[in-house]
């Protein structure tokens, strides 16, 4: 869904995989999510202290105006700069805002640097407390408590750093980087010696990884060998075929972008690319596909972070950060129970109809032929319920053959903050089912990613704001997004109420699974079971179970970010009726950005109540 990047400590992504919800029909394809956390660095940036005891004088309003602004610029420039990936998927002409590139690396991975990412978090943290929120124009209010809340929320618990693996089997390091560097996208030849000096780094980058590993081989938080199994299969499905490795097959396609390069130069920096993929890259695989099968343990036993020592505590930080949601994991259960039962009841009632199962069989909700056309059709309707979207432009492109089997049905790229008029989404049809492009194309375009992201970029908010994660807003509106969508689905009624609830109730009950196994601490097979329970075969719910256990809370952003998303809107409505247009609710969350749902409800009731 959305690709972005991780600030300072690696490129980790949250997303998800879709499995069959239910038995009830053929499931819908894989989808896969990159989001942007903020991380930390270090920080060069600390609050001076006056020689005498008494409290300096208040600065005036234009003075706290002005050194607000030159915090927010601080904090800018120190993350965005904490790794050269970063900065070149954040910011197209960096010196446009006063930043100085670093030397090119991908940045730090170890213990050390984790907490010093949770000291700079800290400092800033100090520095932001200083100033007084009140003496603050009203969008710098809520940029201080945005900030308050990310930085707060950024820093991983003290005892907790080695349960933060990288390496995942869904949306890990080892197969989303390849992909990022993939899409390196090159507008000038200093772009490209970037690249090169990136693919020079990858092997320095990847010893810090695996001496991580080792770390949480010796301190009894290593991942199981079923995990690890997974994530060997996919290094060394990477490393098989060098001579036709995709950081090869996809290179000389990015470099036709760049204005007036001759054949001959194109020629000479493929074989450099292609030295340094065999050089620099294949060989950083193999260094972590030996230190992960020398640490393949077929003793550890795979159980959730409940079962780990101070493993609820990095599963509660998860939770908040991930969701940002102000519910307590109980209410946050609560909650996605009865969104499990409520849907389940609609689907199996709504299946009772065979008209309706025949229009499962051959589902179209679109007249429209080709994904612009759907696109471009979409971005017309939704105007009956939606602002207007920005002024920005989109292209969709297929991706590389030799992308196919590691990237997913979709993706939207997040385009630079000074860039943000230029849009692509990827389609890989080697997975996006034709019966899924709508629903898909909603997500990652209109009215999903491409439309929200666009649009707020377009209010021209401080680019700090751009850096600040928070991951249930994003994909709880692409979620939300995705099945308001069905509202301009060319097809009945019946189907679109079939389709949204078992999305929903599929993305609750994966969401419960999760609670399970890593808050509650329930055993595999009773895991299993209760999987099985609502629909899915036992090779399903074994599937799931892995990767859940690999990656705690990975569907959490989708299943509460979309239902308290539904919970605003029922809040808006208890103030303006149940027949009010939700045109200015949409205008509320896009205007406010994303943003913890705790500071969207304030803000939602002193606009409308």
């Amino acid at each position: 869904m959305m690709i972005s990047l991780y600030k300072t400590k690696n490129i980790n992504h949250t997303g998800k995989k879709r499995f069959p919800p239910f038995s009830l029909r053929k499931p819908f394809c894989l989808a896969l999510t990159l989001s942007l956390l903020l991380g930390g660095g270090g920080c060069s940036g600390k609050q001076t202290t006056t020689e005498q005891n008494t409290p300096p004088p208040l600065p005036t309003q234009q003075e706290t105006a002005e050194s607000f602004s030159v915090f927010l610029d601080d904090f800018f420039s120190e993350y965005v700069t904490s790794d050269s990936l970063s900065l070149h998927y954040t910011l197209l002409d960096p010196e446009a805002f006063q930043i100085e590139k670093p030397a090119v690396s991908f940045g730090k991975f170890s213990v050390d640097s984790l907490q010093a990412s949770n000291r700079t978090a800290t400092e800033y943290l100090t520095r932001l407390h200083a100033f007084s929120k009140e003496s603050l124009q009203p969008e710098e209010q809520l940029t201080y408590e945005l900030l308050e809340y990310a930085l707060k929320y950024s820093a991983i618990p003290e005892g907790t750093e080695l349960y933060d693996s990288p390496l995942g089997p869904t949306t890990g390091l080892q197969t989303q980087l390849p992909v990022l560097l993939a899409e390196y996208r090159f507008s000038s030849l200093e772009d490209v010696e970037d690249y090169f000096l990136l693919l020079e780094d990858m092997p320095r980058y990847f010893h810090q990884l695996c001496t991580f590993e080792q770390a949480r081989s010796a301190a009894g938080t290593q991942s199981c060998a079923e995990v690890l199994s997974r994530i060997l299969l996919q290094c060394k499905s990477f490393v098989e075929d060098p001579e036709h490795n995709f950081l090869i097959e996809s290179f000389r396609d990015r470099l036709a972008s760049l204005p007036d390069i001759s054949a001959q130069e194109i020629a000479t920096l493929c074989i450099r690319n292609q030295k340094l993929v065999f050089t620099k890259v294949i060989p950083a695989y193999e260094q972590l596909i030996d230190t992960l099968q020398k640490l393949t343990d077929t003793s550890v036993p795979a159980v959730g972070l409940a079962a780990r020592p101070n493993g609820s505590d990095y599963y509660e930080y998860l939770v908040q950060s991930n969701t940002g949601s102000s519910r307590s994991i109980r209410d946050i259960e609560a909650m996605l129970q009865d969104a499990l039962l409520q849907n389940m009841v609609t689907m199996v009632s709504l299946y009772q109809s065979e008209a309706l199962q025949a229009e499962l069989k051959d589902i179209s909700f679109s007249e429209a032929t080709s994904p612009e056309e759907i696109l471009n059709d979409l971005q017309e309707q939704i105007q009956k319920d939606f602002p207007v979207p920005a002024d920005a432009a989109f292209r969709v492109e297929t991706v590389h053959p030799s992308l196919e089997d590691f990237i997913s049905p979709a993706l939207y790229l997040i385009p630079p903050f000074d860039n943000y008029k230029e849009n692509v989404i990827y389609i890989n049809p080697a997975k996006c089912a034709p019966e899924s492009l709508f629903s898909t194309l909603a997500h990652e375009g209109y009215p999903g990613h491409l439309y929200q992201n666009t649009f707020f970029a377009a209010t021209a908010p401080h680019p700090a704001r751009i850096l600040l994660n928070f991951t249930g807003y994003d994909e709880g509106w692409g979620t939300y997004a995705e099945l308001y969508s069905y509202r301009y689905a060319d097809c009945s009624e019946e189907l679109k109420q079939f389709l949204i609830a078992e999305q929903v109730a599929g993305l609750c009950l994966y969401s419960l699974a999760d609670l399970h196994i890593h808050y509650h601490g329930k055993s595999m097979d009773t895991v299993i079971a209760f999987l099985t329970e609502h629909g899915l075969s036992p090779e399903g719910a074994e599937e799931v179970y892995y990767t859940l256990l690999a990656e705690p809370a990975v569907y959490l952003p989708y299943s509460v970010g979309y239902l308290e998303f539904c919970s605003l809107r029922d809040l808006y409505r208890s103030y303006e009726g149940d027949e009010a247009s939700l045109l200015p609710f949409h205008t509320f969350l896009l205007e406010t950005g994303p943003a913890p749902f705790a500071i969207l409800e304030q803000r939602l009731s002193a606009n409308f109540r």
